[in-house]
């Protein structure tokens, strides 16, 4: 397992999961893999544990690079004749990572800190753990969680992990300056995915700042590497959508319209740009909503909230889905949708509550911000 497979993890659990499309007809064409995808999705013989941790780990890769949640099937499957019957660290980590990507956060959370309880040095759960209570606003936990990942992980990570905390926490220039500096270093012998951990956390608080331009120029070095990464991707179309470059948005994603990120925000861009696919675009997200719905599989709140305010012009609507959305998580993104919903429903309780958040934490956000004032006019 490869030893920065968690830092690679955290870049992507802030990604937002919107529930799985269901065709209409078991002959339309959803998607095309790749020969090498294909043979992933083909039932491979598990012959011992070692086997299960490296096709699992194949086949989460698969499923984030892909958006698609069938992968995490195949990879829950190779790993469950081995998660009780096993004291293996890396079986609990992968599935751990599984219930994290589905959003499964007590889950995760319980099986992280029962690793712990026997295995206190296990570095790359508390790493782990640390995005997880970052994800969910319980910075003081998680800033300890990456100070406990000293004992086993590298002095760069931690400090990348601690660096993500004090951008939530009144730090955002030492943490930016830190940041800076670790990729400046030339004595650092940094490997890739640190180089790009840094890169997208450089852009995230440059956006935070307002800093667009450094913001982009981040998002490309941090593209560099991974062109086709979604978090990426999805991050570099919403900084478009907020300067009002649709156009960018849509040449960037439509060859993306069967993954659901990336076809909502190509109904933001073409709604607010009047474009001709606008209506097409909206219902077909729409659609896979409803299908969904009717299915009775979970629906991911803050991308219903989005939809509900940005396309249908629902405020109402979109409240609720971003008030059940703030419940289970704490991300900037999610902040500002529930502040984007709250001040065009003028509920005064709800952006109290998301104001006490940012004074209590001493947050910094351009964005977040903007809608304090707006409601305050």
């Amino acid at each position: 397992m490869a030893r920065f497979f968690v830092v690679l993890a955290s870049l992507l659990s802030g990604l937002a999961r919107a529930a799985p499309y269901t065709p209409h007809s078991d002959d339309q064409i959803l998607v095309r893999l790749s020969p090498a995808e294909q043979a992933l999705g083909q039932a491979a013989p598990i012959h011992s544990e070692a086997d299960a941790i490296r096709h699992a780990r194949q086949w989460i890769d698969t499923a984030r690079s892909r958006e698609d949640a069938r992968f995490l099937g195949y990879a829950q499957a190779a790993l469950s004749p081995y998660l009780s019957s096993t004291q293996s660290a890396s079986v609990q980590l992968l599935q751990a990572e599984i219930e994290q990507y589905q959003h499964a956060f007590p889950q995760a959370r319980l099986r992280l800190t029962q690793l712990l309880n026997k295995r206190p040095d296990e570095g790359q759960a508390w790493l782990m753990l640390a995005n997880l209570d970052r994800i969910q606003g319980r910075f003081d936990t998680a800033r300890q969680s990456c100070q406990r990942a000293a004992t086993s992980l590298p002095p760069t990570t931690v400090i990348i992990c601690l660096a993500s905390i004090q951008s939530m926490t009144g730090q955002l220039e030492q943490a930016w300056s830190t940041l800076l500096r670790l990729e400046d270093n030339q004595q650092l012998s940094l490997q890739r995915s640190e180089r790009q951990w840094i890169y997208t956390l450089l852009a995230e608080m440059a956006i935070q700042q307002g800093l667009n331009s450094e913001a982009h120029s981040y998002l490309e070095r941090a593209l560099q590497p991974s062109p086709n990464d979604p978090y990426l991707r999805y991050l570099q179309s919403d900084l478009w959508l907020s300067e009002g470059a649709h156009a960018d948005v849509i040449s960037s994603l439509q060859s993306w319209q069967d993954r659901d990120n990336a076809l909502l925000r190509l109904a933001v861009a073409a709604k607010r740009s009047q474009h001709p696919d606008a209506s097409r675009w909206r219902e077909a997200y729409r659609s896979r909503l409803q299908d969904s719905q009717r299915a009775g599989r979970s629906i991911h709140h803050r991308e219903q909230a989005r939809f509900l305010l940005s396309v249908m012009d629902q405020p109402q609507q979109a409240l609720q889905a971003a008030q059940a959305n703030w419940q289970e998580q704490r991300e900037l993104s999610d902040l500002r949708i529930l502040l984007a919903s709250a001040v065009k429903e003028n509920d005064p309780q709800t952006l109290q509550g998301a104001r006490d958040f940012m004074d209590k934490n001493n947050l910094r956000d351009v964005m977040a911000q903007q809608w304090t004032k707006e409601e305050q006019r």
